[in-house]
Order: C-alpha cells, then structure tokens, then sequence
C-alpha cells in the first residue's frame, strides 16, 4: 500500500501535448490535469503515460487503481479540466456528464438534487437522504445543503454510476461523487489567479505548498468569487434593480496537513470554511391554472380584486411571457446564506506489506438561511411573506437548515494468496442532527402575525384569503452503522471474480412541530394533530416518531482480460436508501415512515484502448445496465382516510425498471488534436404505481405506471474538441478547446397524462402541457489558453460559456393540479471572462 501522497513542484503548465488525450467524460476514465501526469499528483489524481491516452488513476474501490482496469463506471474530472471548463459549482458538472444531472426543487442554489442513472429523489430535506451522496475527503456530506462551496482546488471529481451498495454504502442507489482536494507537495510552491467576466465577475482563487521538514506538509487554498446577479428586476417597485437576483458573494478557505512520521504511517487532515451570502435567483411563472385546488381561492382574491391592491395573477403571468427568465418581476428581496465548517482526519499504518489499517474520521456543521419568491411574480402568492401596503418585503422570515454531523469509517486492506485477493474490510457509523424549520406564505398572508398561540386572528385575514404556515418544521437524529467488505480473486491474468457484501441499519428520529394559521378556526397556533387527530395544545405543538430501518446489500462481478489494453465485465449489485419521515407531517396519515428504497442493477461493461494503424489512438467505455428499482420514495398528494382530506405524504409509490447505455470514446489522431465523445441512454418505466387521487367525481384509485420520470432526458450526449498549436515552446502552449453539451426532451412532472380527468378549461390544460415538457437544448462552451507564455510562469486565458445563450431549464415548481402555477429555474446564462494564473 503505496502511502506517499507527495508533490514535486510543477511546471506552471508542466505536461506535454499528448496528455490532453485523457478523456473529458468517459465511463470509466476521465480527463485529468495533464501537469498531473507527472509526480505531483495526489492519489486519485494520478496518471500512467500510455503514449497518446493517459490512464486515469482513481479511487473508485476505495484504493488507487488506473480506471480502465475495475469493473466500475466512473467518470474522472481533473483539476486542470475544471478550471478550463470555468466548473465552480456542482450545478456546472451538468452539462459535462451524460446521465448525470444537478437540478433545484425550488429557487434555492445551494441545495442541489443530483440525479444519476435515472435516480432521483422527489424532495430534499433533513429527512430524507440523496440517491447520489456527495463525499469530501472521503467523507459523505449530510444534507446537501452547501455542498456547492466545495468547487476549489479539487484535484478531481470522480462520479461513480450505478449503486454503490457495499464500499460507498451510505444510501447510494444511483451513484456516488466524490470530490478530492490537493494534497500538498514537497517543495514551497503555489499559484494565484484572477479571473474577471460579465455580470462583473470578480473571481481570486489562490493556494501555496509550504513544506515544514521532512515529514510535514501544509497546503493553504482559498477562493473570493462576487459577482452581480443573473436576474433583473423589473417591476414597479421599491426592489426594481439591474441585475439583482441570483447574485454570488462567497469564499472559501481550506487547509490540508500531511503528516508522514515514517514510512508506513500516514496522517491527512482536511479543515475548511466555506460562505456564500446572495440574493436567492427567482422561478419564473409559466402558467397559472385558475381551476386548481388552492388556486380557485387565490384566483377569487387577486384576479377578484379582494386582496389589498388587487394584482391579478393572470395579468403578471401575461407580462412574463412576454419577457427572458432574466428580467422578471418579485415583491421579494430573496435571500440564501450559507455557512459551512468541514474536518476530515484519514490515518492510514502499513502492518506489513499485506495489510494496511485505515481511519476516516469526518465532522461537519451546516447552517443555511433562506426565503424565497416561489411563484415569481409581484402577486403575493407563495414563499416568504410580503407586506401588504407596501407590496414587496426587504426582510422575510427565513427558513432554516442546520445539521451537524460525526462519521467514522474504520478499514483494512490487504492482499493473500501471494497477492491473487486484494480485499477490503471495515465498519461504519454515521450520526447526523438537523433541523428545517421553512415558514412560507400561502396567498398573501398579513405580516403582522400575532406571537403563536394568542388565538387572534391576522389582519385582514378573512378578506384577503391567505395564511401563513410553518412548514416543515421538524427536527432530526439520523444515525447509521454498518459492515462491509469487498474482495476481488485473480485466478490467473485474465480472469477475476469480485464479490462484496454490506449490512446497514438505519435509526431515524423526528420531532415534527408544524404551527401556522387555521382557517378552520381563524387563529395562529399548533397544526398538529395527536395520534386520535385530535388537535395538540399550542404550548405542546410537537410530535415525536422514530423507525429502524436495514439492509443488505451486495456486488458480484466476473471479470475478462484477455489483453493488456481491453477488459470486459459482467456485474450485479444492489443499493439501499434508508426510509424515513416527511419533514411537513402534521398528523399520523402524513407521518407514517416510508419504507427503505432498494435498486438491483444488471451490468455488462467494456473498456479498451486501440491503436487505429497510422490514424490515431482511440479509448473506448461501453455500459449496458438494467436496473429493478422498488418501493419507490415519492412525495404526492394523497387522501387522509381519517380526515378525508387532501395532504401531502411521502410513500413507497412504485416498482420500476430503467435500462440504459453509456458510450464514450476519445480519439487521438495526434499528439495535438484530441476528440471526446460520451453519449448517454436511459429509458426509465414504471411497472407498478397505484395512487389515490382526488377527481371532480371524488377520490379513486389509479394506476399511475403511465407517469414519467420526471426531469430525465431519454438521450443526452457530449463532446469536446482540443487544439494544441504547434508553436516554438519559448513562446509557451497555445490551446483551442470547444466542447458541447446535448439533450432531449424531459418530463417536469407526473401527471399530464391525468390533466384532462381533472374538469379544467381548455386554455388552463394546454398551457399546462405545453410547459411541463422540456424542449431539447444544446450548450456549446469555448476556451483559448496560453499556458507559460513567452516562457514564463504565467498562463493566460479567455472563455465564453453557454456561448449562444442557450435558455436551458434545471428544475423549478410544477404543481399546476395544486397550487395552479408551473415555474421554471434555468441554468447560468452565457458568461464570458478573461483570466491570468501565476506560479511559483
């Protein structure tokens, strides 16, 4: 077990021409800085010259190993690669990966869904947990609020596809990523670079190596990104302003101590800060359908006129359509701030030249407070609370996420058999204490709310139709233990057998306190309901329900070599994600534990490199998967049988199956010019889905197996072009890149196929239809880099992306069978800047 983590210091460019033919997103290998093709690399981040292609070394089986040889698909992105693709947020990755997706529920942009392989969970709380966890420093991050401002000095991102049952165990049905800093190097070395651009982009990132003897090591990074908003607003009022909305003032800073005693002990210890304080970005509203739910009463109180003002709803959403996503109109000074705190401590001790001893120790705490304008729009519909005689609100209650976690993972690694069994054993816990607590507006509700439990009733609440609701409002102890181990046998140098195996509990606790105003009977107090459903004291507005959960779950793989450059496997694995609780339960129908979530996926792989005659060398990554998905977690409406009722609940709704296929090649036909291609395929049914719904007839069961899955494109493909020029190398390293990100339409919600059942106007029908389906869309990114130029130690470079200003949707609200509106979030408009890097 090779435990030397140290960096020589790099050339500010280091790498020669070549490297560049490691791919940007393939299957199983991946770009990575070509300065990492030397001996300043960090583990994960290591490369093997090959002659053209540069073999990718990683991670994925928890040791290193070049990923052309592992029976895993994973896409590797290096250092150099994210820089060049101006990737600062996760929601960047999006468009580089096929299959992989980073979407919002809301207009928060700190609080990512990621979605992989058609995984992907219909809500983000305290909770529930993720189908794609995200690992700093091998360390899963509990909940994904703030994961976003880890984007700096990374020496790679990997994403590793498909269920990660048994070493990456924590819930990970879809896949894992797993996000890698540099480590520090032998030598005193650094760099700085600025970067300006549009919306006055001011970007400053920086870190040095500062070596302290022999045996220790400091690495000290930092980034300062300010930037205007993408969003203007341009209503008639007091918040009118040019570039507002979806602005970023953040910072990070982050040191790595490596501590070598000796030669077979190993102490890497991770600390870091992160903060970003901005103006929430703004949904913007499609339609709204006056014959919805709760929409008939807003419908009565703004396009009737008996709101204070009376601004019409369907007058605003008419406006809007007239208008780009980037100029819209808010009554809401939105706001997100994130604070992040960050240890990783990894001590790893050589017994002997068979066994290793490993320790993950992982802390972090997460504070986020937020408000919103959900719908969008002047009207004060959804989100935070607007003031009624002024019509906008500088300083909304804010919703709340704080978690605060503790992990330890203990392994052992090790080889027997002379070296024929490489295995890897260990035990796991995990604890996570959070709370969410999200007050929201519902239709305009009054600000001047009396304190909880008075029994007054709001100003003006009767007349202006609207309420106020503290929800979710819940606090939760999620603990988990687990014991795994995985080995792979080599019968000879062809064939090899991988089997590993995982057993998981889960302990999950909640303590649900829902308060806002009851329009039964017109005052602000407790909504929750005792396990009778009989209304709890507002002095005692809580309750409390905890469930166990386990599994087991495990990967087998058979797999062929049959020459050094190609490998062939055929694998079965499962993945688990705990059950849990719905964060808005106010009663005992709303908070039955949903049970856990289990996938079982089918996959045939091929890697393999080729030597096309005189022509070029070419890399070649092919997955084929089948995956049986069951007892599907999925946030509806449903009818409480006590109450009879509309709420909204978290249940096992469905069985499914979801095939699908990864390509992706790399071409090099000289050492100077490179093409990469990664193509995506992933259809995704459901074969069971029963659901109550409520109809203009009344509730009936129905079989939902019809719905899509919900932002999920069926085809999705990305490629990337690189130049070298061939110029003198005095005058430094001239570099062309343009790279371009494909896909097909997608579904935003489950229900279409249903809308006409539900007695709307034909006008509220085909609006809703129109929008719910996402139209295809390709974004193209362009880069110029003059690395060492005139031989110095400075790198030079230029970019544009989201060139064409492509107008592209991540996710957004689509309850127009509820709430009556559909609105859309968008991914970065087209940016450009300018940037200067100097080593030392």
């Amino acid at each position: 077990m090779k435990l030397n983590r140290h960096n020589s210091r790099p050339h500010p460019r280091g790498w020669i021409p070549t490297a560049m033919a490691a791919t940007v997103t393939a299957a199983v290998s991946g770009y990575l800085p070509p300065a990492l093709a030397q001996d300043n690399a960090s583990p994960v981040a290591n490369v093997r010259n090959m002659g053209p292609l540069e073999e990718v070394i990683v991670t994925a089986r928890r040791r290193e190993e070049a990923a052309q040889d592992i029976p895993i698909a994973v896409t590797a992105l290096g250092e150099e690669f994210l820089r060049e693709q101006n990737i600062t947020e996760l929601s960047d990755l999006g468009v580089h990966i096929p299959s992989f997706r980073v979407s919002y529920g809301g207009p928060g942009t700190n609080q990512p869904i990621l979605t992989l392989r058609g995984q992907r969970p219909s809500t983000v709380t305290v909770t529930e947990d993720p189908a794609v966890p995200l690992y700093l420093a091998e360390v899963v991050l509990t909940p994904t609020a703030g994961t976003n401002l880890a984007m700096y000095d990374l020496s790679s991102v990997q994403v590793l596809k498909g269920p990660q049952g048994t070493l990456f165990g924590r819930n990970s049905t879809g896949g894992a990523l797993l996000l890698t800093p540099r480590t520090p190097g032998d030598e005193f070395a650094g760099h700085l670079e600025a970067r300006l651009g549009s919306y006055d982009l001011v970007h400053l990132e920086g870190a040095v190596d500062i070596p302290l003897g022999d045996t220790l090591r400091i690495r000290l990074a930092g980034r300062s990104l300010d930037r205007d908003g993408y969003q203007s607003n341009v209503a008639a009022n007091a918040l009118r302003e040019k570039d507002l909305y979806w602005d970023e003032d953040s910072y990070g800073l982050r040191a790595v101590i490596d501590w070598t005693p000796s030669g077979r002990l190993n102490n890497l210890t991770t600390v870091s800060y992160d903060e970003n304080d901005m103006l929430a970005r703004v949904p913007e509203i499609q339609i709204y359908n006056t014959n919805a739910q709760l929409a008939q009463l807003y419908n009565l109180v703004h396009n009737g006129g008996l709101g204070i003002g009376g601004p019409a709803i369907t007058e605003a959403v008419e406006r809007q359509s007239k208008r780009d996503w980037t100029d819209l109109e808010s009554d809401v000074l939105a706001s997100e701030k994130i604070e992040n705190w960050f240890l990783s401590n990894i001590t790893e001790f050589e017994l002997n030249d068979s066994l290793t001893i490993k320790n993950i120790f992982g802390y972090r705490d997460l504070d986020r407070r937020s408000n919103s304008d959900v719908d969008g729009t002047v009207v004060p519909l959804f989100g935070a609370i607007t003031s009624q005689t002024e019509n906008i609100t500088r300083n909304a209650p804010v919703g709340k996420v704080t978690g605060e976690q503790l992990s330890n993972e203990l392994q052992f690694i090790g080889y027997a058999f002379e070296e024929k069994l490489e295995w890897l054993a260990g035990v796991y816990w995990m604890q996570m204490e959070g709370s969410e607590d999200s007050p929201t507006q519902v239709s305009g509700a009054n600000p001047d709310w009396p304190e909880s439990g008075s029994g007054i009733p709001p100003i003006d609440i009767v007349a202006f139709g609207g309420y106020l609701q503290d929800s979710p409002n819940v606090d939760a102890d999620n603990e988990a233990y687990a014991i795994f181990g995985e080995g792979t046998y080599a019968f000879n140098e062809q064939w090899s057998f991988t089997l590993g195996l995982r057993q998981t509990w889960d302990d999950r606790e909640i303590t649900a306190k829902n308060e806002g105003f009851n329009p039964n009977t017109f005052t602000y107090g407790c909504l929750m309901l005792d396990e009778n459903n009989d209304p709890l004291p507002d002095d005692n507005c809580s309750r409390r329900e905890s469930e166990k959960f386990d599994a087991f779950t495990w990967r087998t793989s058979f797999n062929w070599t049959p020459s050094d450059d190609m490998l062939l496997y055929a694998s079965v694995s499962t993945g688990y994600r705990s059950g849990g609780f719905n964060a808005r339960g106010t009663n005992t129908f709303t908070l039955q534990p949903f049970e856990e979530e289990t996938v079982l996926s089918y996959e045939l792989g091929h890697k393999a490199d080729w030597q096309l005659g005189n022509l070029a060398m070419m890399r070649t990554n092919l997955a084929i998967y089948l995956q049986d998905y069951d007892d599907i977690q999925k946030t509806v409406d449903g009818i409480n049988p006590a109450t009879g009722g509309y709420e909204t609940n978290t249940v096992n709704a469905a069985k499914a199956r979801i095939k699908g296929v990864e390509l992706d090649i790399t071409i090099a036909p000289t050492g100077n010019l490179i093409f990469t291609l990664a193509y995506s395929y992933v259809d995704a049914d459901y074969d069971e889905w029963d659901r109550v719904v409520q109809l203009p007839d009344g509730p009936q069961l129905l079989d939902y197996s019809r719905a899509p899955f919900v932002y999920i494109p069926e085809n999705a493909l990305t490629g990337t072009a690189t130049y070298t020029l061939p110029l003198d190398p005095d005058w430094g390293e001239f570099t062309l890149t343009a790279s371009a990100y494909w896909q097909d339409e997608m579904q935003t919600n489950d229900d279409p196929w249903l809308w006409p059942e539900l007695g709307w106007t034909e006008e509220n029908l085909q609006n809703a239809l129109n929008e719910v389906e996402i139209d295809a869309y390709e974004v193209w990114n362009f880069r110029a880099d003059w690395y060492g130029a005139m031989g110095s130690n400075l790198d030079l470079a230029v970019y544009a992306n989201n060139a064409f200003d492509e107008n592209y949707v991540t996710g957004g609200l689509s309850v127009p069978e509820s709430l009556g509106i559909i609105a859309h979030t968008y991914g970065t408009p087209r940016v450009y800047g300018a940037s200067l890097r100097w080593s030392f």
